[in-house]
């Protein structure tokens, strides 16, 4: 299970090493861009609320209110079955915020009670992008420095965030971009 409420079999990180050396021109390989690309990865999915990318199958197993349902995640490009109580329901609609209502009746009062396979995720290159300077901020700034003195000359380090040196850190950039593919959670 996801940190957000629903399964997926495997969740590949938003990013690959490979892509992220072809995106920034890297020449070196570095044993930290794995590392580093699977927690900027995490970080902006938890930002998110949800995976973001890429578009998988997931199962969400749990209740709906009235005739609605509110999936966990957005993106929704299709509903592969929805079941509940352990019966097939195929007389409902969906949008792709996550939101599934049936057409007529009512989902039963009792938590578990609904099955949602659906698939989700986008396509994005704004979510790439900002994957990778997230990650080559975090490849560049030094681990706990941030700055050295000697006499009169200082020099500054390149910071991953306001006064914070190394590690991955969302800046409020990175926030604005991902803004339109973060969801509220519900619970």
């Amino acid at each position: 299970m996801t940190n957000w409420g629903y399964y997926v079999e495997s969740l590949p990180p938003i990013m690959e090493a490979d892509e992220l050396r072809t995106f920034a021109n890297l020449s070196a390989t570095d044993e930290r861009l794995t590392a580093i690309l699977d927690s900027v990865s995490y970080a902006v999915r938890d930002y998110c609320g949800w995976h973001v990318t890429p578009e998988l199958e997931c199962t969400y197993i749990g209740q709906g209110e009235g005739n609605l349902l509110m999936l966990p995640c957005m993106g929704v490009t299709g509903i592969v079955s929805l079941t509940v109580n352990g019966s097939a329901v195929t007389e409902y609609e969906w949008t792709r915020a996550g939101m599934v209502r049936l057409k007529s009746g009512a989902f039963p009062d009792s938590w578990r009670s609904v099955t949602c396979v659906f698939t989700a995720g986008y396509t994005s290159t704004a979510v790439a992008q900002t994957v990778a300077q997230i990650a080559l901020n975090a490849l560049v700034a030094a681990p706990g420095v941030r700055e050295e003195h000697a006499g009169e000359v200082g020099i500054t380090y390149n910071q991953t965030g306001s006064g914070i040196s190394g590690g991955v850190s969302i800046l409020g950039r990175d926030k604005e971009i991902l803004a339109p593919y973060r969801k509220a959670r519900a619970w």
